[in-house]
């Protein structure tokens, strides 16, 4: 989308980063913004933070750096250009995740690995796989025994994960 943030683009009246904060908020004790450029814009709907762009290897680095922000106990991600996300889905993941572990979701098709539920004591593991040179999400969950992840049916809420990729997406 030619470089646009489209966490920025309105959707259906409103940016999609509000619909995500208006959904989402209720569901978790805090809710934090990870932005490395308009950082003034997001502040308009909540607490922001940014990581070092030369540590922006991967979405896990704002992970990483999320889990400094936030005191609780679990940690939700999910992208800020899904706007339409299931105003349940905390709920659903934390009722699956094993004690200390993760759980994201699989919309019938594929895993929707960025609809994450991470438990705090993975922080340590996780820095370590960012430390060993490694960027993705997938290939971390798959470094984390079968015991700490679950991936769990959210076929029923697929549209949750629907994000806006293109123009066309808009319609």
């Amino acid at each position: 989308m030619g470089g646009t943030d489209k966490p920025l683009i309105r959707f259906r009246g409103a940016p999609m980063v509000e619909q995500v904060v208006t959904r989402l908020a209720p569901q978790v004790d805090q809710l934090v913004i990870s932005a490395n450029r308009n950082l003034k814009t997001y502040a308009a709907f909540g607490q922001v933070f940014t990581d070092s762009p030369m540590e922006s290897r991967s979405p896990l680095t704002g992970v990483v750096r999320a889990f400094q922000e936030v005191a609780s106990e679990w940690l939700m991600i999910c992208p800020g250009d899904a706007p339409l996300l299931d105003t349940a889905l905390v709920k659903r993941l934390r009722d699956a995740a094993p004690p200390s572990g993760a759980a994201f979701c699989h919309d019938g098709y594929r895993a929707q690995v960025l609809h994450l539920l991470l438990h705090r004591s993975l922080e340590p593991i996780l820095a370590a796989y960012l430390d060993g040179g490694h960027r993705g999400v997938e290939g971390w969950l798959n470094t984390l025994a079968r015991s700490r992840v679950v991936m769990v049916d959210c076929h029923d809420i697929a549209a949750s994960f629907r994000n806006v990729n293109t123009t066309d997406d808009l319609d």
